[in-house]
């Protein structure tokens, strides 16, 4: 028995996305100057006619693909039973690529042709990342059926929460790229603070209650289950958008942050056990890689897809459409994963009434677990929310980048996650040593910051971002696991483990842009951000040390039992 998937389920799931992709394409390229001003003239020189035969022929291309992997044998074993998302890829790809080449006349704009196919790749890949998570919940459950008819036991499958936390940080994060933005346009004087702060404040109130929220829905979770959480998470998020979409001043902005961050950490802490409920030792990695590539897929995609719409409609209607976005995810929930209901968590846990305070005492002065908070899991905060939610808009908007231009950089970064996250968490479960994955992440993304002390602008902001999508496929993950498998873990209860270190990273979540705003207090921000890498090197360092010594132990162990 293979862990191949039927022909027949891949190939439906094509036939349904690949119209979906194009019609995504065309509707983002059709607003012309969201994505490119040049765009508008380019749309004029094309026609409505030739739109259409464009995105006629790009289907029928997607569809001779689909067609020729079908007839060809040795191929549809391969693409669509053994790699079906690579297959699935390669029809999109097919079908969006066709559709760039038509529309795009360098006859028309010859000088703006770069641009140009910027404007039209960024499109391709956010229709591209919002139809592969589609097809992770089609292909699992036409799969299902299948077994259903054959009398096969069905297994819940983890993959199904990636597409629910896809949609749910794609609605939360179509603000991100410019929530510093927004608030640095409110003229209200907010306790004295100076400008630079007061538009990191926002982002630092949102993940200081993420990490509340976390916190709670980790004891929640090891109570009552995965399902009362999520839900409670998913309602308050909504509110949290509206009331943003509301905010007449900048107190009421920043407290509706507040309540998106709570609501996002119930769902977080929630979604993760989840896949802990649905995993084993061998496949907890690559669930956790799956959840964290569609959680950063979605958030790209949200916030390049909001820049856009900012661009087009303005601030207030994308914090409208955030909370749309959100309500679509319960509708999701409620018929793939089933309705809220009393599940008590299957994790091993000793009762604090019962245990006392001492399994939480030594939880919280584990050497190991100390180490894994503060010397990686922190500084892997700061850097993500500090360098791609605060430093990365304003600086490139200081350097003169359009909010779109903006929108696309950032994508990089979920990109990264989305396609490599799944295969490194393969060789997160296959790693006997977590750490010293945790240490190859650490130092790329030190390596992210050290690049500023080579180049400088929108080239070097490029690379940092897609050096630290490297990292965090690395360390997200092998983060996790490390943690899991610790014994002291497993004698607290897994919520509430889970619960206390993502909280913990929160604060450093919370302080990233705290700290990157102080980079703008250098004369050349360069300088204070390569001192921020060689302080990540030091502190990857750090953390081997202190729990590369559990590893030697163990190995001894192992030998002398041999």
């Amino acid at each position: 028995m293979t862990n191949s998937v039927s022909m027949r389920p891949v190939t439906i799931t094509a036939l349904i996305v690949l119209p979906l992709s194009l019609a995504i394409t065309y509707l983002l390229l059709s607003m012309g100057s969201a994505l490119s001003d040049d765009l508008t003239y380019l749309a004029r020189g094309v026609g409505e006619a030739a739109e259409l035969q464009a995105v006629l022929w790009s289907l029928l291309a997607g569809v001779l693909v689909l067609t020729m992997f079908n007839l060809y044998r040795p191929a549809a074993r391969f693409w669509l039973e053994r790699k079906p998302v690579a297959g699935i890829s390669l029809v999109l790809a097919a079908a969006l690529l066709t559709l760039l080449y038509l529309y795009i006349n360098p006859k028309v704009m010859p000088g703006a042709l770069p641009e140009l196919l910027a404007a039209g790749i960024t499109a391709i890949l956010i229709a591209v990342l919002i139809c592969l998570e589609i097809s992770y919940v089609l292909i699992s459950r036409l799969t299902a059926r299948a077994k259903r008819n054959l009398l096969q036991k069905e297994a819940v499958d983890y993959r199904l929460m990636r597409p629910a936390i896809f949609v749910f940080l794609f609605g939360i994060d179509l603000s991100m790229a410019f929530i510093p933005l927004y608030m640095g346009k409110m003229d209200q004087d907010f306790f004295g603070l100076s400008q630079n702060v007061l538009m990191g404040l926002p982002i630092s109130v949102e993940f200081f209650c993420v990490g509340v929220a976390i916190l709670l829905a980790g004891i929640w979770f090891d109570r009552r289950g995965w399902q009362e959480p999520f839900y409670a998470g998913l309602a308050l998020a909504t509110l949290g958008a509206l009331y943003s979409w509301m905010a007449p001043d900048a107190l009421h902005f920043i407290l509706s942050r507040g309540l998106v961050g709570f609501g996002y950490g119930l769902v977080q802490l929630s979604s993760h056990g989840f896949v802990m409920r649905n995993t084993d030792k061998s496949t907890k990695a690559q669930g956790m890689a799956h959840l964290a590539a569609g959680l950063y897929a979605g958030s790209i995609c949200g916030a390049a897809t909001g820049a856009v719409l900012a661009e087009q409609f303005g601030y207030e209607v994308v914090f409208l459409s955030g909370a749309l976005v959100i309500t679509s995810v319960v509708l999701y929930s409620l018929l793939i994963l089933g309705y809220p209901a009393t599940t008590p968590s299957k994790t091993e846990t000793v009762p604090l009434q019962h245990a006392g305070k001492s399994v939480l005492r030594r939880f919280l002065l584990d050497k190991r677990v100390l180490a894994a908070i503060f010397f990686s899991s922190m500084p892997a905060s700061i850097a993500v929310v500090g360098f791609l939610n605060y430093f990365s808009p304003v600086y490139l908007d200081r350097q003169g980048v359009s909010e779109s231009t903006i929108g696309q950089v950032l994508m990089l970064f979920g990109i990264c996650l989305a396609v490599l996250g799944p295969r490194v968490g393969r060789l997160i479960d296959a790693t006997e040593n977590k750490q010293q994955l945790v240490l190859i992440g650490s130092l790329l993304g030190a390596a992210a910051f050290l690049t500023f002390s080579l180049w400088d602008g929108l080239l070097a902001t490029t690379i940092a971002i897609f050096l630290l999508g490297l990292s965090n496929c690395l360390v997200l993950s092998a983060q996790s696991v490390f943690l899991l498998k610790l014994d002291i873990t497993q004698q607290l209860g897994e919520g509430k483990a889970l619960g206390i270190f993502r909280s913990s990273s929160r604060i450093g979540q919370m302080l990233g842009p705290i700290i990157f705003a102080w980079l703008f207090l250098f004369e050349d921000v360069r300088i204070g951000i390569t001192y921020l890498g060689l302080a990540y090197i030091a502190m990857a360092l750090i953390f081997i040390w202190l729990t590369g010594r559990d590893v030697d132990q163990l190995q001894q162990i192992r030998e002398g039992t041999q």
